[in-house]
């Protein structure tokens, strides 16, 4: 095959150091520009964010796109709570008993300096053991954010963090006020402004 005369005058052409160094400069001057937030690059960047920040939001279904709860347990009932009710979780910290106190009161606690009440859920629920020895068994305290005096759930395990989807059908009556649905997995989901309405009084 013949060789094409006009590739071997390319190779053998001098390069043009001077065009290089220019085209370098120019190149190294946009570059500066765009990160000093200057020139046509930087001007699309911005003008695109604009637009996206001028588009509303999509709207945000609770029910469809899960909710972040904390699954636990309970004496024999698992529990779904939402995440934005609790504050911290501890194990289970030395109790006080206090006499005269409601039913669903085991005593108080301590946690980071703050005295508070320690609520059993199951009683709360209406579904836990009367008065003995199961307040002192191992479990967790978790403190709720009730907005003012303070209160803690008492739950025997606590399993993991999950985005779950209530159901549309509310709990029988049966399960009691505090109980908004039961999940497929019989997970009894909190009806949590409920449930800090009744650690509050």
């Amino acid at each position: 095959m013949d060789r094409n005369p006009s590739q071997g005058r390319a190779k053998d052409s001098p390069i043009d150091w001077q065009e290089v160094h220019e085209r370098l400069a120019h190149r190294n001057a946009v570059l500066a520009q765009s990160f000093a937030g200057r020139g046509p690059w930087a001007d699309a960047l911005l003008d695109r964010r604009a637009e996206e920040l001028a588009e509303p939001p999509p709207a945000f279904d609770r029910e469809s796109a899960g909710i972040p709860m904390l699954v636990a347990r309970g004496a024999e009932t698992l529990y779904g709570l939402e995440l934005r009710h609790l504050g911290q979780i501890v194990p289970m910290p030395r109790l006080a008993r206090v006499p005269g106190a409601p039913h669903a009161v085991l005593g108080v606690i301590a946690v980071a300096g703050r005295v508070m009440r320690l609520f059993d859920v199951d009683r709360l629920c209406g579904s836990g053991p009367g008065a003995g020895t199961e307040a002192e068994q191992p479990g967790y305290a978790v403190v709720l954010r009730t907005g003012g005096r303070p209160a803690a759930l008492r739950l025997r395990e606590v399993e993991r963090v999950a985005d779950i989807v209530p159901p549309r059908t509310p709990a029988p009556a049966e399960a009691g006020p505090l109980v908004r649905a039961i999940a497929g997995d019989r997970m009894a989901i909190l009806d949590m402004a409920a449930l800090l309405d009744a650690v509050k009084t």
